[in-house]
Order: C-alpha cells, then structure tokens, then sequence
C-alpha cells in the first residue's frame, strides 16, 4: 500500500484489496471513523454500498474540508 497526500487529499493505492463482504464491511467502518468528507457525504451513501464499493478496488481516495 502506497499514499499520495496532496492538499486535503490522500490517495491510497491498495496491493490487496478485500475480496469478501465480511473483510469489506469491516474496513467501510475504518472508513467511516476517520471521519473523511469522502467517506460521510451529505445525503450519506448507504453504508453496505460504501462497503461493496470497496470490494477489489485498487484505489482509495479519502478528502476532509
């Protein structure tokens, strides 16, 4: 895992992403504590589709205002 810090942004690139729902739910809440803008958005994403969304993705791009 790499990361790429630029303004108020970091890009993440992911060597293992999570493969199952279980691993992915799990990371989503990870997520959803670092309290990112990208992660909390108003309306807010459902947070099982945050977390399908991360399953097999290489890329996490996290930004707070």
């Amino acid at each position: 895992m790499s990361s790429l810090l630029w303004g108020s942004t970091v890009h993440v690139s992911v060597a293992h992403p999570q493969r199952t729902e279980e691993q992915a739910l799990h990371l989503a809440l990870e997520h959803v504590l670092t309290t990112a803008d990208s992660v909390i958005k108003d309306p807010p994403v459902p947070y099982e589709d945050y977390a399908a969304s991360l399953i097999g993705n290489h890329l996490w791009s996290f930004w707070w205002d």
